[in-house]
């Protein structure tokens, strides 16, 4: 008789489970400064600051109105320098792309790559925080 793989003898996990949402954590080498950046620079609201000396923390923006929040999670991991490429998080935004590219350039925000049209019907513009992570933000074209 042949080993079971386990796959065909699992339930089906869509019916079973909701999956509703990804929270992505970012090493940082400052959660206190990271999450105030998120709040003072990108207009994400602090979720929460946990640890003394605070070591871990959630930063949100958005609400249900459309769709869910984005949240990040930023962890304290004392790192020095970055390494040339650390990942990307894509983080849709719905409308007025370059407004916000305008807003965040205004506040001094590292732009990597300006605002442009995608084949793919989206419009992005990509940034680096300070510790080195790329955040690409995309709207749909009008």
């Amino acid at each position: 008789m042949a080993a079971s793989t386990g796959v065909a003898d699992a339930p089906d996990l869509g019916t079973l489970h909701e999956f509703h949402g990804v929270q992505p954590v970012l090493p940082v080498s400052d959660v206190t400064r990271a999450a105030r950046w998120f709040r003072d620079v990108l207009g994400f609201e602090i979720d929460f600051i946990a640890g003394e000396p605070p070591s871990y923390a959630r930063v949100k923006k958005g609400d249900r109105t459309y769709g869910d929040p984005v949240y990040l999670r930023l962890w304290q991991c004392n790192t020095r320098g970055v390494p040339p490429w650390r990942g990307e998080i894509v983080i849709h935004v719905g409308k007025d792309i370059d407004g916000l590219h305008a807003a965040y350039a205004k506040r001094g925000v590292t732009v990597i790559e300006p605002p442009m049209s995608q084949p793919w019907g989206l419009r992005e513009f990509a940034i680096r925080e300070p510790d080195g992570h790329v955040l690409r933000f995309c709207g749909y074209l009008s």
